[in-house]
């Protein structure tokens, strides 16, 4: 009697201890097929880098390229039709700009490409008093508002001159048209150490980098630079701060922030970055824009959400919605937000609607962690 308690303690010692085993397989999230660290991830690193941030580089460095061409070009025997040519190949390349300014991490971070390249407004006086005194150092971060293409914008826009008077004032003025050169040849230098990192050693540590999503993993870094760079740069620094959203109680619009204030138009660049902040998270090939493996499918994969729809559906949608309420206004929009007040702050609220769908959707249904603060209390 006594073996047969002693065998029914055991057995049911043994049942529990498998029970309590099996129900801590069930709690580990490796073994939920929706987990995110069940997706392959280097397969949409692999997609990601070479067939959209690797060549989106090529073709950013390739513009850069010819603006260096036709800066020379313009400086060794300044015309009209040399400053339209050069305006002409401003505008392209600043375009292409906006297909990789969002991706500020790894060697792009390092260099601070962001803040080189596209810092506005820019300081008018500073160029002044640089190209005064022909001696200047480019590469210090007070000068960072006095170079790249803003600092191209006003020096071939300048306000107040016809074109026959600019181009005379750059024949008269060595300093002015070596400021010239010198600024685009920096764009072009940092555009090929960018490129050439992404091109050789940093393009397989990215790939490479993918055993899970915690803070400094290929995945936290792409979704933390796009974060910042949308909430940032794209809804507050395109559309919000010349709107007058972020200009204290008195929410006076500041139409010299624009982006290409002398240019006289900012919403092709705005639209043209929205269209690419899509085309990057489908994965899309930037070549040819043939569907690759993207943060849409990892979604898809985790099965996240959003009112009761499809997480990326609802991100694509709300993209798609943007880059339509942008096409409705006009340029200049230095302008248009004095003069259509109603309208721009209805792009406004559509592109804020776009930053808790990447910061907080989008993060928390990957378990990536931001690791960034935004200081206007959003």
């Amino acid at each position: 009697m006594k073996k047969t308690n002693l065998s029914s303690l055991f057995t049911l010692m043994l049942i529990a201890t498998i029970a309590a085993v099996v129900a801590c397989k069930k709690d580990d999230p490796k073994d939920d097929p929706t987990s995110p660290d069940n997706y392959d991830r280097a397969v949409m690193l692999t997609n990601m880098a070479n067939n959209y941030i690797v060549p989106a580089y090529s073709q950013y460095l390739s513009e850069t390229e010819t603006l260096n061409n036709a800066v020379d070009l313009f400086s060794t025997s300044p015309s009209v039709s040399g400053l339209n040519d050069l305006r002409d190949q401003w505008k392209l390349a600043l375009l292409t700009w906006q297909d990789v300014a969002f991706l500020e991490f790894g060697p792009a971070e390092s260099i601070s490409l962001r803040s080189q390249t596209n810092t506005y407004p820019t300081d008018t006086t500073i160029i002044s008093d640089n190209i005064l005194s022909g001696s200047y150092d480019l590469q210090i971060p007070s000068n960072f508002v006095a170079k790249g293409f803003q600092a191209l914008d006003f020096l071939l826009h300048k306000p107040g001159f016809t074109d026959t008077q600019l181009v005379d004032f750059y024949v008269n003025n060595s300093n002015a048209r070596m400021y010239l050169v010198n600024v685009v040849a920096e764009l072009k230098s940092n555009a090929q150490l960018v490129h050439g990192q992404w091109s050789s050693s940093y393009g397989g540590t990215f790939i490479n980098n993918n055993s899970s999503n915690a803070q400094g993993s290929s995945v936290s870094n792409l979704l933390n630079a796009l974060s910042l760079h949308y909430e940032t740069y794209v809804r507050k620094g395109k559309i919000g701060l010349p709107a007058g959203v972020f200009n204290g109680f008195s929410q006076i619009p500041l139409p010299d922030r624009v982006e290409a204030f002398y240019h006289g138009e900012s919403l092709p660049f705005a639209i043209r970055e929205m269209e690419a902040i899509n085309k990057y998270l489908k994965g899309e090939n930037y070549l040819t824009g043939s569907n690759g493996e993207g943060i849409d499918d990892y979604l898809i994969f985790v099965g996240a959400q959003s009112g009761g729809q499809a997480l990326f559906t609802a991100t694509d949608n709300q993209i798609n919605a943007i880059v339509t309420d942008l096409g409705s206004l006009n340029d200049p929009l230095s302008n248009e937000v004095t003069t259509n007040v109603s309208g721009v702050a209805t792009t406004y609220q559509s592109m804020q609607f776009l930053v808790p769908t990447i910061k907080v959707d989008m993060c928390a249904a990957l378990g990536v962690l931001v690791t960034y603060q935004d200081s206007d209390g959003d």
